[in-house]
């Protein structure tokens, strides 16, 4: 997991505006998404990492099935291997800037 570290900021260019995605930290300098995505099995990790990729690349034009509005400008990018679902939560701050928070494993609804 100490590859993901490395990348705390996502860039991605082309013919859009580019989109920056930036891990959330807390005072401590923690990332809540890090510590979640230490506990996945690796094939999971890279999913959620092809899925933030993909979130840099297309920001606000993402849509389903890979993302969603949960309410009040909270999004949630979607994951899933076999019959379990992954989420990643995560806000915009302008057009061009997203916040990823946190993540969770999903049994019936995003857990508030």
């Amino acid at each position: 997991m100490t590859q993901y570290r490395k990348y705390a900021i996502i860039k991605h260019e082309d013919k859009m505006p580019r989109t920056k995605v930036i891990l959330y930290q807390d005072e401590d300098g923690r990332a809540p998404l890090l510590t979640w995505m230490d506990r996945l099995p690796q094939e999971v990790q890279d999913k959620c990492l092809a899925k933030l990729e993909l979130l840099a690349q297309h920001g606000f034009n993402l849509r389903r099935p890979h993302c969603d509005l949960l309410e009040k400008g909270i999004y949630e990018l979607r994951i899933r291997r076999g019959n379990k679902h992954y989420r990643i939560l995560y806000f915009f701050n302008g057009r061009n800037v997203i916040i990823a928070s946190h993540g969770c494993t999903k049994k019936r609804t995003v857990p508030r």
